[in-house]
């Protein structure tokens, strides 16, 4: 039997069919995608030792370096530093140092993200030398820093071991400054008491002798600047402390690699133009020596320096030079008539007078307020440097305008 359908119920139909027929065709819902960061997360998390070779492009250098061998870049002067940025939870350095005689070793700091410095003593036979471990695993950065000087022997860096992997380099400083001087300039003896027994520790207190925390590297460090460190205990411009050992004064070794070298590679000095020439000379030519002397000549010594800084300017012709005189020197010892101090002051003064009148505008006088170092050999300590740092930029800052 046939079920008739009412009007209205055939209506209601038709109108159901026709809105179904023109609605638009949608497709079935897509699945929510779900992120997949395992990859990542397993990269950032690997923390596997991975060494790499000094030749990165990853790896800051800054100092006189020797990359004639690319795989064992090779060093000796104070200061020289070397920095790397790295993601990881550890670091260690790789170094083979000279060991010079036998005896002699380097000491090094090395600093994570700014922080106390850990002091390396290298061994024997030994290259590989834990920084840090067990840091967070996040972006740190590495600093090693060469404390000691030429004389003690050169170094080789041969890399980086990194418990994660190295990142681009840090951003390298616009400004630069070039300290050239001796060994209060060199950081020699500022970590121990005069007269102490650490002054004596590994022949004559090589342990406790840091150019990283000497007036230089101090107040770059305060200016952004990068830096180069170009001191030797003993030089001096005309004639050094001692006849008894390399006699060379700073003229003759300036335009070296490694200064304690007399066969070393020269130095290409188009390497580091510097904004800024910090020169305190007179130290050793105006003190009494290791042997009996004659006083220093004033005019003797003007002339070296003007020749000396004539020099330099052939090399950085824009730098603006800072002749500084020296804290250690004094008037009156150990005789009265003793007048170290004035005439070292007398030459600088002289000094600038002349090149200035030769249309030299870009060299200017500082005096060193005169203190008695209470570090090795009364050399300047750490806080008496940190002081020399702070007086020095004032008279740096505005002639820069840093």
């Amino acid at each position: 039997m046939t079920k008739r359908i009412s009007r209205r119920e055939f209506l209601g139909i038709s109108l159901t069919a026709v809105l179904s027929a023109c609605a638009p065709k949608l497709a079935p819902p897509a699945a929510t995608p779900t992120a997949d960061f395992s990859a990542t997360e397993t990269r950032l998390a690997d923390t596997t030792p991975r060494v790499y070779a000094p030749d990165d492009p990853n790896i800051l250098y800054a100092g006189r370096i020797d990359f004639s061998g690319p795989k064992k870049p090779k060093f000796s002067a104070p200061g020289v530093y070397i920095r790397a940025r790295f993601r990881g939870t550890g670091v260690s350095v790789l170094l083979e140092d000279e060991f010079k005689w036998g005896t002699n070793r380097n000491y090094y700091d090395v600093l994570i993200d700014g922080g106390p410095a850990v002091k390396i003593a290298p061994e024997m036979g030994v290259e590989r030398y834990e920084a840090a471990s067990g840091l967070p695993n996040a972006e740190h950065e590495l600093t090693l820093v060469k404390r000691t000087e030429a004389s003690i022997g050169y170094s080789k860096f041969l890399g980086i071991e990194v418990a994660g992997e190295i990142l681009p380099p840090p951003v390298r400083p616009m400004r630069r400054i070039e300290f050239i001087g001796d060994s209060i300039t060199a950081g020699a003896g500022i970590e121990a008491d005069n007269n102490s027994a650490e002054c004596a520790a590994d022949g004559w207190g090589q342990p406790y002798n840091n150019a990283r925390l000497a007036y230089g590297p101090v107040l770059a460090r305060s200016l952004d600047a990068e830096y180069h460190v170009s001191a030797v205990s003993g030089i001096g411009l005309v004639r050094n402390y001692s006849f008894r050992y390399d006699a060379r004064p700073m003229p003759e070794v300036y335009d070296l690699t490694f200064f304690e070298q007399t066969g070393s590679p020269e130095w290409d000095h188009r390497l580091f133009v510097p904004d800024v020439l910090v020169l305190a000379l007179g130290t050793n030519d105006f003190s009494p020596g290791d042997s009996q002397r004659e006083p220093m000549d004033v005019d003797a010594f003007t002339a070296a320096y003007v020749a000396f800084i004539e020099k330099l300017r052939g090399y950085y012709p824009q730098a603006e030079v800072f002749v500084v005189s020296s804290p250690m020197l004094g008037d009156h010892w150990p005789n009265p008539a003793d007048t170290f101090a004035a005439d070292q002051k007398s030459a600088i003064t002289k000094t600038v007078e002349t090149l200035n009148a030769k249309g030299d505008a870009k060299v200017h006088p500082y005096f060193s307020i005169p203190a008695v170092g209470i570090g090795c050999g009364t050399h300047p300590s750490v806080e008496q440097q940190a002081m020399m740092a702070a007086r020095l930029r004032s008279a740096i800052q505005p002639v820069m305008g840093w």
